[in-house]
């Protein structure tokens, strides 16, 4: 079994109008770490200073990246023929958000099943807390997550609590 766990930091919520500016990712073959994709992207527009003042992603940092159709065709290139993709609220935000992405720069993707942390905590882990945010669920499973709001810290936190939840 191959999957990737991935997770990414846009320029707001807004899946039609907003950018992604970080895509963090893990790619696992039979339960092991077998790549890891982390790219700062250059939106083409400016990071609000809300958006800053959460992840801590400046214009600055990104003014020199790659713009986001050869950040996306990498990633697109990193996920190719895996048999689903995980995130924490990946199915709500995260894969939409991509997808559209994909599709603003014309880039051909596949459909892929996606598995979120956050439906799986809510289904194992009923009535049990108040929220299901990934930094309550990290906490509740001890889990470490240094950099959190930073693509590949929310990924690596999100791995280990998938692994938490396949066990329960």
């Amino acid at each position: 079994m191959e999957y990737v766990v991935f997770d990414i930091e846009t320029t707001g919520l807004d899946i039609l109008n907003d950018r992604i500016i970080e895509i963090g990712a893990l790619r696992i073959k039979d339960g092991e770490v077998i790549g890891e994709f982390n790219e700062l992207i250059n939106p083409g527009v400016i990071i609000p200073e809300i958006v800053t003042s959460i992840n801590g992603i400046t214009n600055e940092m990104v003014e020199d990246k790659n713009y986001p159709g050869v950040v996306l065709s990498q990633f697109n290139k990193f996920i190719k023929d895996v048999d689903f993709l995980i995130g924490h609220n990946a199915i709500r935000f995260d894969y939409p958000f991509l997808q559209n992405e994909f599709k603003r720069n014309g880039i051909k993707s596949n459909n892929y099943q996606t598995k979120d942390t956050l439906r799986i905590s809510r289904i194992k882990l009923r009535r049990e807390l108040r929220s299901y945010s990934l930094k309550t669920l990290t906490a509740y499973y001890g889990i470490i997550n240094k950099e959190a709001h930073r693509a590949l810290s929310d990924v690596y936190a999100t791995y280990e609590l998938y692994n938490k939840l396949m066990e329960k």
